[in-house]
């Protein structure tokens, strides 16, 4: 086994129970008193949004996974040592959350961009895990460059980086889209500071235009000024 492999099957068993647990949501609706949405979804409408999924998920991975497989000796199997996962995973976290932050603020603010590019993802206003990756490609392209630049540099500085930690760092990004798409508040979250979690997204998704920019932290809407906060309807 490779970093291409733990990848590949890590990424797919992520997103197929993604898949499946957004076409039970679509059609039976969230669990009772498990549902912290602000607004109602309409159920039955994941169908005709699943050919844009399908399409992002091939060209994602049908392009990185090629791709990684060059770079494949960059990455060890070795298990990293415990203080440089810990640097590592927080220099990836912070640094990706932070293009993410400006990346998607931009697309916000300048209204072309979001007519273009960034309009099919709020049309899922009420969305289901899977939906974080129903956009226009281009969308989640912009997003790659600040992690893939984050990557380089680490590798530049270090020279390797862990499999276990990079898909472990790919496998939170992904598993972290999917709860903050779900509807469902984990009680845990609300005990973590500064974690983003399901509550921070859902009211972005209900005023897109207000803030709450971030993905995994509400560091970096706090530092500017773009936090959306409501009281909890637990």
């Amino acid at each position: 086994m490779n970093v291409v492999s733990l990848l590949a099957i890590s990424a797919g068993l992520l997103n197929l129970g993604g898949l499946l647990v957004s076409l039970w949501f679509d059609k039976h609706g969230l669990p009772a008193g498990w549902d912290h949405q602000t607004t109602p979804r309409k159920r039955g409408v994941l169908g005709k949004r699943l050919p844009w999924i399908a399409l992002n998920l091939t060209i994602l991975y049908g392009t990185s996974l090629p791709g990684l497989y060059l770079v494949r000796d960059l990455f060890p199997m070795e298990a990293p040592g415990l203080l440089e996962w810990i640097v590592q995973m927080s220099v990836l976290v912070l640094f990706d959350d932070l293009w993410f932050y400006f990346s998607h603020r931009t697309l916000h603010v300048n209204k072309e961009l979001y007519r273009r590019i960034h309009k099919r993802h709020h049309e899922a206003f009420a969305p289901v895990p899977i939906e974080y990756i129903y956009v226009s490609p281009a969308e989640w392209m912009i997003g790659a460059i600040g992690p893939a630049l984050i990557v380089a540099a680490i590798l530049l500085v270090q020279g390797q980086m862990s499999a276990w930690t990079f898909v472990g760092w790919q496998a939170w990004r992904t598993l972290h889209e999917l709860d903050i798409h779900s509807g469902l508040r984990a009680p845990i979250t609300r005990y973590l500071p500064l974690f983003a979690g399901m509550r921070h997204h859902d009211l972005h998704h209900a005023k897109p235009t207000k803030g709450n920019y971030a993905s995994s932290l509400t560091l970096w809407d706090r530092v500017f000024g773009t936090l959306i906060t409501e009281a909890p309807r637990d």
